[in-house]
């Protein structure tokens, strides 16, 4: 008589036992029983009501109904979902993809592949529509670069994610769940690798998305926003830290008003609501500020003042960074050439893009490449140079690369 297989086990071929990875009340519908993260992340449905709950890449999103429009707050619809269908237009670009056509990819995945194509075909609509409304928030902002192309941004968008989620579903055909095609020589080995295949297709979905909000956001923007740091590359950089620097000044001398007029006050025994009105009607500060502020200094029995010692160290690093623009931009460009074992480097120090750039006169081979990167030079195919910040530490790197390649060759 033959062994009997323990319970919780299934067995895969002659004398195989391969154990489950989560008891039926667990299990995930739609994707195989491989214990992933995102399968234990969901709650498991009731047993007797079974319902395909697996949906990706999104992790964390409410289903739209299969037949209804992605909700959107403003601008123009891009993807439109009606009658189980996607109809994707933007610019010059359009496409339509049926959940009829996609149902077989889920045929080994969910008890009802055709609910999960719907899905599907909402959720890529929903990110595509997602995208175009931060796309409009961007071109609505006022300190927008004239150069920014809303439409080219949203067409390249949709052209790219709609490959990559083709290609995910592709990935995701491949795949099984025991739990629909049943677990009699279930190859567990094979369906683990062609997962972890389906899961790198889903993460490039998402990493898709996060890099084309950054690349709109740096397009739209070249200088940063307004809420950002002031960049060195910015034509306006001077201007814009002088005003910084003004501002600040301007809040510690409110600040030393204000402590003044509570010092005065407090001393008098005046109420908490009269040095307040005080301080508003001599100073610049806003009422909930000072009320604010102070309560905080009452309420962890701190002195009652406003501190201006973070503000005066700001001034400081930015006085210092001022004055460093200054002497860049009244040194101006300085091109510099080297010859090495690669031939000729040219060193440009280019202080209207605030970078110090090399040029090589063709493609350094992988040591070299080593080299740069680890003295922090990035490769910039717009301006076909390996460049990094324009200051000191960027200057004794570039020395440091030239110094080490000429004595490579001189070794050899």
């Amino acid at each position: 008589m033959g062994k009997r297989a323990p319970r919780g086990a299934v067995a895969h071929g002659k004398n195989r036992l391969s154990p489950l990875r989560a008891e039926p009340s667990d299990f995930c519908p739609g994707r195989p029983m491989t214990g992933s993260p995102s399968c234990r992340e969901r709650p498991a449905p009731p047993p007797f009501v079974p319902r395909d709950v697996w949906a990706r890449p999104s992790d964390q999103r409410k289903k739209a109904p299969p037949t209804a429009k992605p909700k959107r707050s403003t601008g123009m619809t891009i993807a439109i979902v009606e009658n189980s269908t996607i109809v994707v237009t933007v610019g010059s670009y359009a496409a339509s993809i049926t959940a009829a056509s996609i149902t077989s990819s889920f045929d080994a995945l969910s008890h009802f592949p055709e609910r999960r194509a719907a899905a599907e075909l909402s959720d890529l609509a929903a990110r595509i529509n997602a995208f175009g409304d931060y796309v409009d928030q961007l071109a609505a902002q006022e300190s927008v670069a004239d150069s920014f192309k809303a439409v080219d941004e949203k067409q390249a968008f949709a052209i790219q994610h709609v490959a990559l989620t083709r290609a995910f579903w592709a990935a995701e055909s491949r795949c099984m769940n025991w739990f629909v095609t049943g677990s009699a020589n279930f190859p567990v080995a094979r369906n683990e690798k062609r997962q972890r295949s389906a899961d790198a297709r889903s993460a490039e979905i998402r990493e898709h998305d996060r890099k084309a909000r950054k690349a709109a956001k740096r397009h739209a923007f070249p200088y940063g926003a307004e809420d950002e740091a002031i960049r060195s590359n910015d034509p306006e950089a001077l201007d814009k830290i002088r005003k910084k620097i003004a501002a600040l000044e301007n809040d510690c001398e409110q600040a030393k008003v204000a402590n003044r007029i509570i010092r005065t006050m407090r001393a008098r025994k005046a109420e908490m609501t009269d040095i307040i009105r005080a301080v508003v009607e001599q100073t610049d500060i806003e009422t909930h500020v000072i009320g604010r502020a102070l309560q905080h200094a009452d309420t962890f029995r701190m002195p009652l003042k406003f501190d201006t010692t973070l503000d005066r160290a700001e001034i400081r690093r930015l006085q210092d960074r001022l004055a460093s623009l200054e002497q860049l931009q009244a040194r101006g460009d300085v091109e510099t050439k080297v010859e090495t074992t690669l031939g000729e480097i040219e060193i440009v120090e280019n202080t209207d893009a605030a970078r110090i750039q090399l040029f090589f006169s063709g493609k350094p081979d992988d040591q070299t490449r080593s080299l740069l990167k680890s003295n922090g030079f990035r490769w910039s195919p717009s301006h076909g140079a390996w460049r990094r910040h324009l200051n000191e530490n960027g200057r004794w790197a570039a020395k440091r690369v030239v110094k080490q390649l000429q004595e490579e060759g001189e070794g050899a």
